[in-house]
């Protein structure tokens, strides 16, 4: 009876090495084209239809959170720095757990660091090799 209900969950099969370096690349690049490159037209390609940011006790559709991106008068400049805790790949989904630690410079805000654990949740996607489908993030607080 137990190795019935075993057989029947999902395997998480061990993931190549390209697998999950592509799946690193997409957080990297995805974090680049928003803060960086400031390109919408990029940064929604790399998000599912039903793509949800999850943040501040809030939750964003992908409008919403374009609206939020900055725009050149700003004066946003960013540099992020991740460590990936894990990289999970089932079938046509992918996950990851990371820590994101951010130097930030803007008119509006000065100089400041920031830091996050933040969860992912990717899909293969027909644009993308994978799509953001769901980011969760956790602002860490220093005590």
């Amino acid at each position: 009876m137990m190795l019935m209900a075993a057989a029947a969950l999902p395997k998480v099969l061990a993931a190549t090495d390209g697998e999950v370096s592509s799946v690193k690349q997409l957080v990297i690049d995805w974090y680049r084209i928003y803060y960086t490159d400031l390109d919408k037209d990029a940064y929604r390609k790399l998000l599912t239809e039903d793509y949800l940011l999850l943040e501040n006790g809030e939750i964003f559709d992908a409008e919403k959170d374009l609206s939020l991106m900055p725009t050149p008068e700003d004066e946003y400049r960013r540099n992020d720095t991740f460590d990936f805790h894990s990289v999970k790949i089932q079938g046509d989904t992918a996950y990851s757990v990371y820590f994101l630690k951010s130097d930030i410079r803007s008119k509006q805000l000065g100089s400041i660091k920031r830091e996050w654990l933040e969860s992912i949740i990717l899909r293969r996607g027909e644009a993308q090799p994978w799509q953001v489908a769901l980011l969760h993030s956790t602002k860490l607080v220093k005590a």
